[in-house]
């Protein structure tokens, strides 16, 4: 029954922009790029057991990229995600060649230094940038020129498959890679890395290759997240936006690999609705968060996953055994 739950909800997944209209499909869209945003994130919690404050950095680098793209080069999504995929590597090569030399509280403050120094820089470049207001007015990318109307990403649902389709790749891809030999290395580094480098691994190699996956899978969903909204700014880099998505990890279990996904999901859900019902939302979220880790610390997923092992389980040895019929 397990096997066939994401294919129950890819399914429903699909009935979405037909049982949803304006504000609510830009919602739904929001909840899935918020969702590739947090399982890039753990690529690095998940897998490798590095905690990086400064992952909405390459959020940022997408979101902008795109804007700087959508306003003076191309509206070509292909183009778009292809350049933000190419750029956040890139960049985040660079970045954790530099970071990943400190371990532990200094690789987590390291990664919160530079994040804060993108956010100044980005400030203070008024010209290009539009400093603290951002940019505004960016155009939706298209399949190609004269594309059909059906085809536009104007509409809400069109732009809900192509966010729905970024997901469902990014998450076979994540599989692939849990199923690899790549995979087992992470995980022993997760666990060991010191036994992991006693017995000869390249840690530092292979850390470098999970920083620059997850580098390049965020700024995709910065892209994405620029051309929803036809705005970007500043907060982007700051580093709350890489708090908040650290919770959402938490709260759906890095150890499972749609617990990010479904803590990217809580998270908004409860922002949205919290924020329109109360002041001290924020208050609320943090007492929801204080009592997953206390009662479930390894996330909700692995919690819902447990529970229903031992309930099929106690199932099974309830039912009676029928006797032999011997002939």
């Amino acid at each position: 029954m397990n096997r066939y739950l994401p294919y129950l909800f890819l399914l429903l997944a699909l009935a979405v922009p037909h049982v949803t209209r304006g504000t609510q499909t830009e919602f739904a869209i929001e909840l899935l790029i918020t969702g590739i945003f947090a399982l890039s994130l753990n690529i690095l919690i998940g897998r490798l057991g590095l905690i990086s404050f400064g992952h909405g950095m390459f959020l940022g680098v997408g979101a902008y990229l795109a804007a700087f793209q959508l306003r003076n080069v191309t509206d070509n999504l292909f183009l778009l995600l292809l350049a933000a995929l190419l750029v956040g590597a890139v960049i985040a090569l660079l970045v954790g060649a530099l970071v990943l030399r400190l371990g532990g509280v200094g690789f987590v403050m390291i990664t919160i230094a530079m994040c804060q120094l993108v956010y100044v820089v980005i400030l203070s470049t008024q010209t290009w940038s539009g400093g603290i207001n951002g940019l505004t007015s960016i155009p939706r990318p298209t399949f190609w020129k004269d594309a059909p109307a059906w085809l536009s990403l104007d509409t809400g649902a069109t732009f809900f498959y192509v966010a729905l389709a970024c997901l469902v790749v990014f998450i076979w891809l994540l599989k692939r890679l849990d199923a690899s030999a790549m995979g087992s290395v992470f995980e022993g580094i997760r666990q060991n890395p010191g036994r992991m480098l006693a017995l000869g691994y390249p840690v530092r190699a292979f850390q470098l290759t999970g920083f620059v996956m997850a580098g390049a899978a965020a700024a995709v969903a910065g892209a994405l997240h620029a051309s929803l909204f036809g705005f970007v700014d500043p907060t982007v880099f700051f580093w709350t936006t890489s708090g908040e998505v650290i919770l959402m990890v938490i709260l759906g279990g890095a150890t499972a690999l749609y617990g990010p996904l479904v803590g990217a999901m809580i998270f908004l859900a409860l922002f949205h609705y919290l924020s329109g019902l109360t002041d001290h939302w924020r208050l609320v979220l943090g007492l929801v968060f204080v009592v997953v880790v206390l009662y479930a610390p390894r996330g909700l997923v692995p919690l819902m996953a447990e529970a229903w092992t031992r309930r099929r389980n106690r199932h099974t040895t309830m039912s009676p055994v029928r006797p032999e019929v011997r002939s």
